[in-house]
């Protein structure tokens, strides 16, 4: 039972982490070229010049809109707007454990095992304080 209680405190605090995380990248990715979670910089930069126009801007939204009109009416229906925020989420979900695998893999097995989730020590403790922005030891829902 003790076994038990440990690792489920282990995959608790691996959740914590990596929810923390998500929340610190996001609110991190408002510069550079990270300008929030659906801003993807290199997809935009269409000239690969280094910047984005307003121009660039304004043809990625149009190709992502006209990618998600899948009857090509010109309109977008409840499912069709589902069916691209679904697309989205995979494709970032898909990048971003690539990039997980890729900085915390320290054998290189493809997979992550436990240890290679425990953060470094007092890594928890700072996102916690970082999180729990009222000081009182406890982080309380929004």
């Amino acid at each position: 039972m003790i076994h038990t209680k440990k690792l489920l405190s282990a995959v608790t605090l691996a959740g914590l982490v990596a929810a923390s995380l998500s929340t610190v990248a996001m609110a991190q990715g408002r510069g550079g070229d990270h300008m929030g979670p659906m801003f993807d910089f290199a997809a935009m930069d269409v000239d690969a010049d280094g910047r984005v126009t307003k121009g660039e801007v304004a043809a990625y939204r149009t190709a992502r809109l006209t990618a998600m009109d899948t009857d090509k009416d010109g309109n977008l229906s409840a499912a069709e707007l589902t069916a691209g925020q679904a697309e989205q989420d995979q494709k970032r979900g898909e990048k971003r454990a690539a990039r997980m695998l890729e900085r915390q893999d320290a054998n290189k097995d493809g997979v992550l095992s436990l240890a290679e989730m425990t953060p470094a020590a007092g890594r928890v403790d700072k996102m916690f304080d970082r999180v729990d922005t009222d000081k009182d030891g406890a982080i309380t829902k929004v």
